[in-house]
């Protein structure tokens, strides 16, 4: 029997999850989460430790581990066996994803201490996107430039193929004859469209801060902002990084907060600011469906997953609110607590809309099955 650990390494959290396979299904039994603090990366191994020891599997008796990595860029386009040869390649595009790979090697460097029997398995949230054509992933600048492999990556996409695989059960539908736009919604957000199960079009792009607005991220601005602030401002490279990753999207608008329910109770207590932050970030996202529904002659579904994306009615509403061009229409009642199958559209709507739990866990454990004895 194999016994798989999933590890999901934040930048201020350590989640797992195990799972048994029995015969073709894979099992849950445990799932477990610990905070660790930005600036005490060297707790992960700790952290990971006593996790485990909340397991019903011991840590002997694992013989595959699974790690989220959210970028692999153009050298990392399937899951494979970690080594140190490849985690010294990862660690070079660090610079591209600073929230997310650095403490994802993090936790791949404990669990190889931990786990020094098991396979160490890494799956690339970039890896769903590589279906995309030339047409979608690059970008309008010069083709000489693509030696610096500047291109669309797209990310969340661990997320998006669930969250497809989910609706296409719902559905009934093959996923081979599936078109639909999938928003994860959450600290950091992206809309993307499937067709056949593979994604075509993504609004992240060269690195997470790219498309819709976030948490903490920007989203898409005009590069001639950079340029001005370098040029007339005198704010360093590091400065201006510092400020569109981590002191933008949903916090720099509302000056209060990356999250969305400190938002909704900062707007109910009449908070301007905070309105305006959760009107941006629902007309960004409108904005991203309207535009990802450009790649369908016809569309089955849409579908809201992660935190906010699943977990809150009022941001789902404001985003496809009554009357919008695109005839897409959500049950106020229904919304408010989604049923099993996560309907949420009325029967008026131009297609189905779902609110689906995320479980990028399921996943990536699915990923280490072919590396099993």
């Amino acid at each position: 029997m194999d016994n798989i650990l999933v590890l999901n390494s934040g930048s201020q959290s350590e989640k797992i999850a195990v799972f048994q396979r029995d015969g073709e299904k894979l099992k849950g039994v445990y799932r477990g989460q610990a905070d660790i603090a930005a600036d005490r990366q060297d707790k992960r191994l700790e952290a990971i430790s006593a996790l485990i020891a909340k397991s019903p599997v011991t840590a002997e008796q694992f013989n595959l581990v699974g790690h989220r990595i959210v970028y692999g860029g153009s050298q990392f386009q399937k899951s494979l066996v970690a080594n140190q040869d490849v985690l010294n390649s990862l660690s070079q595009l660090n610079q591209l994803a600073p929230l997310h790979n650095p403490p994802a090697i993090a936790g791949v460097e404990a669990s190889l201490k931990l786990f020094p029997k098991a396979k160490q398995i890494l799956v690339f949230d970039t890896a769903f996107h590589n279906t995309m054509d030339q047409a979608h992933y690059l970008y309008p600048l010069p083709l000489e430039w693509q030696k610096y492999s500047i291109r669309k990556y797209g990310f969340h996409g661990i997320s998006h193929k669930f969250c497809s695989e989910e609706v296409a059960r719902h559905l009934g539908k093959d996923l081979n004859d599936l078109n639909m736009i999938s928003c994860h919604l959450g600290g950091g957000s992206s809309v993307c469209a499937i067709a056949a199960g593979k994604s075509i079009d993504i609004t992240m792009g060269f690195s997470p801060l790219d498309g819709v607005m976030m948490g903490t991220r920007c989203g898409a601005i005009d590069p001639a902002i950079i340029i001005y602030l370098l040029k007339n401002e005198k704010l360093s490279l590091k400065e201006i990084d510092f400020a569109i990753n981590k002191q933008s999207g949903m916090l720099g608008v509302s000056k209060l907060s990356s999250d969305m329910q400190e938002i909704h109770k900062a707007i109910a207590s009449g908070d301007n600011q905070a309105k305006l932050a959760h009107q941006m970030f629902s007309l960004s996202i409108a904005k991203a469906i309207a535009a990802m529904s450009t790649n369908f002659t016809r569309l089955d579904a849409i579908a809201f997953t992660g935190g906010i994306g699943f977990h809150d009615p009022l941001t789902r509403a404001a985003i496809l609110p009554p009357g919008n061009l695109l005839g897409l229409e959500i049950d106020s009642a229904i919304n408010e607590k989604p049923g099993a199958n996560g309907l949420i559209s009325n029967q008026h709507s131009a297609c189905k809309i779902f609110a689906i739990a995320a479980n990028e866990e399921l996943i990536i454990a699915q990923e280490c099955l072919p590396f099993g004895d």
